[in-house]
């Protein structure tokens, strides 16, 4: 009986044990949670930093992505970080335009459709004109992808070289720091050598590359967005949508 009853015990420890295993792995791995409402709350910040979704087959770790340009700045065209990319950035602003940053387990950085159709023009002051809406700049994000590769291939990226950097920026719980260190910095590295939807998804990659599908779609998204804009830059949206078919 009292052996019985210790299999019972043991059988019990087991499973808790491997329930509050699998719930960590979940909520580290795919447990997803919604953009904050200073990002939701506007169709323009929506359109600029929002998700499209991609984080859930694509995207790059936060903290890695925040550690690159610091550990490698020699693969960089110049100063400033991602700026030096070409990437468009506004005053106060976390990150760069086209970039969303949402947590999918863990916090996740991928694109959407500012990525490749905001840009900024230079107006003399520290801060240039951000165009929301104009012809694919897919160039800016081959300059992207060539520097991620370029990191991928040196063999300063693994965890002893990028963990450090991240420490100094936050303070991961040791969970995450095993989730850093064993995976996904292994992992993120093997995608960026691949290519592997870095930051889009397959579906935002089929867009890139033909711009015009789906543009009866596209269009009335467009339209709901100057609708909600100031004037000037509505009025760059209705430019922009006067060439769509």
């Amino acid at each position: 009986m009292r052996k019985k009853t210790k299999r019972i015990l043991a059988a019990i420890i087991l499973g808790i044990a491997v329930a509050i295993i699998a719930i960590t792995l979940w909520n580290g791995l795919y447990r997803e949670v919604p953009q904050p409402a200073s990002i939701t709350a506007s169709l323009r910040d929506q359109y600029l930093y929002g998700s499209i979704g991609a984080e859930q087959d694509a995207g790059i770790p936060y903290w890695i992505w925040l550690a690159l340009p610091r550990i490698f700045p020699e693969y960089l065209p110049g100063q400033g970080g991602y700026a030096a990319l070409g990437l468009s950035w506004e005053e106060s602003r976390e990150m760069p335009v086209g970039l969303s940053k949402k947590i999918v387990g863990y916090v996740r950085v991928a694109g959407n459709c500012a990525l490749c159709h905001a840009q900024s023009t230079p107006n003399g002051r520290l801060h240039p004109n951000l165009i929301l809406v104009s012809t694919g700049h897919t160039a800016e994000v081959q300059k992207l992808l060539q520097f991620y590769q370029q990191c991928a291939k040196d063999p300063r990226f693994n965890a002893d070289n990028i963990m450090p950097e991240i420490a100094s920026a936050t303070g991961l719980s040791f969970v995450e720091q095993l989730l850093y260190r064993f995976y996904l910095i292994p992992k993120t590295r093997a995608r960026l050598l691949k290519e592997d939807n870095v930051l889009l998804d397959q579906a935002s990659w089929q867009h890139s590359k033909n711009p015009r599908a789906d543009s009866a779609g596209k269009k009335k998204e467009l339209e709901k967005l100057a609708s909600s804009l100031q004037p000037e830059e509505a009025a760059q949206v209705a430019a922009y949508l006067k060439g769509l078919p």
